[in-house]
């Protein structure tokens, strides 16, 4: 069974893509944060320590793979899911470098990751 009431960080800098996502994560009583790129995030990771954080790949400054690479170095039990509309064999390498522990394609069914969340948040 999965932990509900976790905190868990969306970060993408097109903020509509989120309100899917962020809606079926509250209605199964977990606490979402978004965050509008890479370097807010890494702010709200510092200061709130989320179970989990969801990364866009493509986004200004700090791309989702540097984002990782940051988040892991504050706190390695933090899981992330890389989200991208990349599709080469290269981006799932990345974001496996980046330290990432799940990566899904876009366009993302929101039950899809949903399923994802609720299986990184699983206690083994």
């Amino acid at each position: 069974m999965s932990r509900t009431g976790a905190h868990i960080l969306l970060v993408d800098d097109h903020p509509k893509a989120l309100e899917p996502f962020e809606m079926r994560l509250k209605a199964l009583g977990h606490r979402t944060t978004t965050a509008h790129n890479g370097e807010v995030a890494m702010g709200i990771v510092e200061r709130d320590r989320p179970d989990l954080v969801v990364l866009d790949v493509t986004m200004p400054e700090m791309n989702g793979y540097q984002a990782c690479r940051a988040i892991k170095r504050i706190d390695p039990k933090i899981g992330v899911i890389i989200l991208t509309a990349k599709t080469e064999a290269a981006d799932r390498f990345w974001a496996s470098q980046s330290g990432a522990d799940d990566f899904l394609n876009k366009p993302i069914d929101p039950a899809a990751l949903v399923q994802r969340i609720e299986a990184l948040l699983t206690p083994s």
